[in-house]
């Protein structure tokens, strides 16, 4: 029997929750609006071989990596259902912390962020990919449904008026940077992490966070300054507002997309075409830690 997607709702909980104390989930406030979710499994496997005997047909391989479930998700961003974006949080805490995901049926326990980007555009519903790695997925059990929420719809508070779309986001202290007519936005925040190992134990018991870097790309109408051998560092905090078509901003989707004092303009590009206009972008980054 195949699985449909009707049948694979997408939840994210609480940071910092163990699932085998805790469920780590708050009901169908943790779900998310995902339009895609793919987990990749891998094991690390060598070839046995010893010298003076035969490779033994059932003792072919060693282990020498602990078991990851590589997940990525894409979603569409909606205030009402901001629960489940938690982990976009840029408090030290959130920044640093794992989360439990559930796919269908199937947990997947202590899921650190990878990397996130964000795409904003003109009568597009912005959308955002995730992706995680589980340092304890699933094992020795079936991909499976949850059709709990698909016969119970009407709790899950969706309107399309509260998505948030690129015609009604705004941006802020661009001035200086960019065109007064943005077409295209991303922002891209990727996260270095190294797994901890601890005796006794076959798998990472957590991750150190290394360090956090964000990426912002404007597509715009017009260049302010071209850059010089340093890049050009933005002297007042760039801000995309994410906004809903009520043009309402509600708690963790206005703090998302910052680039703050200090960051700096390292990459410029324009073009022209025949019977067109100019078109430009401007990369920034930012060290977040």
């Amino acid at each position: 029997m195949s699985l449909s997607y009707a049948n694979t709702p997408v939840y994210i909980g609480q940071i910092n929750t163990e699932v085998s104390i805790n469920t780590g989930f708050t009901g169908r406030i943790d779900y998310i609006p995902a339009t895609r979710a793919s987990v990749d499994f891998s094991s690390s496997s060598n070839a046995k071989r010893n010298l003076g005997v035969d490779v033994v047909s059932t003792d072919q391989f060693t282990v020498d990596q602990a078991l990851s479930a590589n997940i990525s998700i894409d979603s569409f961003l909606h205030p009402d259902l901001e629960e489940g974006f938690r982990y976009l949080s840029g408090t030290a805490t959130a920044q640093d912390a794992f989360v439990p995901i559930q796919i269908g049926e199937n947990i997947y326990k202590k899921c650190y962020p990878q990397s996130i980007s964000i795409s904003v555009e003109p009568y597009l519903p912005a959308k955002i990919t995730a992706n995680f790695v589980s340092l304890d997925p699933p094992t020795g059990t079936k991909l499976a449904g949850d059709t709990r929420l698909s016969a119970q719809t009407s709790e899950i508070p969706i309107s399309g008026d509260r998505f948030v779309y690129g015609h009604t986001s705004s941006v802020i202290n661009a001035d200086d940077v960019v065109g007064n007519v943005q077409s295209q936005i991303s922002f891209t925040r990727s996260y270095n992490r190294t797994p901890i190992y601890g005796i006794g134990s076959p798998s990472p018991t957590s991750m150190l966070l290394d360090g956090i870097e964000e990426e912002m790309s404007i597509t715009s109408t017009g260049l302010q300054n071209f850059i010089d051998l340093s890049g050009q560092t933005l002297t007042s905090q760039l801000t995309i507002n994410l906004q809903d078509v009520d043009l309402a901003m509600n708690g963790l989707m206005s703090t998302i997309m910052k680039m703050p004092v200090g960051s700096r303009v390292v990459s410029q590009s324009a073009g022209i075409s025949e019977g067109d206009t100019a078109s430009t972008t401007a990369t920034i980054k930012n060290i977040k830690l």
